[in-house]
């Protein structure tokens, strides 16, 4: 066999995984967005360089993880059980009109990121993570019966820029 037939059947088997991946997680969104009792969040479009590797759903806990080339993952979690937000402080951030600027800070603050707003924390051991657990800032004010839905990105291995770029893509899964 040479070089290129190998290359091509090689091309095709990640062809083949891929699809078989892009088609185990749109069975699981369409599962997850009819039984979860809050909206799902899925990238409008995911940023270059990023796949879907993963996509678990049980027991009402939706968690997708995304790759990248460079080692990089964010999982973004969707669980009603989410914990730690202080919805109060929320509100008063979002009330308080304090203008954020595009610096995306690496501390445990309050931080803006486009329809979002939630608390950033920054790990550094045993792997670099940030993790930002948030709610969408409508549902603050929002007067409707029921608790707000909490969602979690957590990125190991990545920029702040790219974790602030992958939650701008960030949509209710229709």
């Amino acid at each position: 066999m040479t070089i290129n037939g190998l290359l091509k059947n090689v091309m095709t088997i990640l062809l083949v995984v891929l699809l078989a991946s892009c088609v185990q997680t749109d069975s699981t969104l369409t599962q997850a967005r009819e039984e979860l009792p809050f909206p799902v969040l899925y990238p409008e479009e995911i940023p270059d360089g990023w796949a879907v590797n993963e996509t678990i759903y049980e027991d009402r806990l939706l968690v997708i993880i995304f790759n990248n080339n460079q080692e990089g993952q964010i999982e973004l979690v969707q669980d009603q059980n989410i914990q730690g937000l202080d919805v109060d402080e929320l509100r008063s951030h979002v009330l308080s009109n304090v203008s954020v600027g595009s610096e995306f800070l690496l501390s445990h603050e309050v931080v803006e990121v486009g329809d979002y707003v939630g608390e950033l924390a920054y790990f550094t051991d045993p792997i670099s993570t940030l993790q930002y657990t948030f709610v969408e800032k409508n549902e603050l004010f929002n007067e409707s019966v029921g608790p707000i839905p909490y969602y979690q990105v957590i990125g190991k291995g990545v920029s702040s820029d790219e974790l602030k770029e992958f939650i701008h893509t960030l949509e209710v899964s229709t």
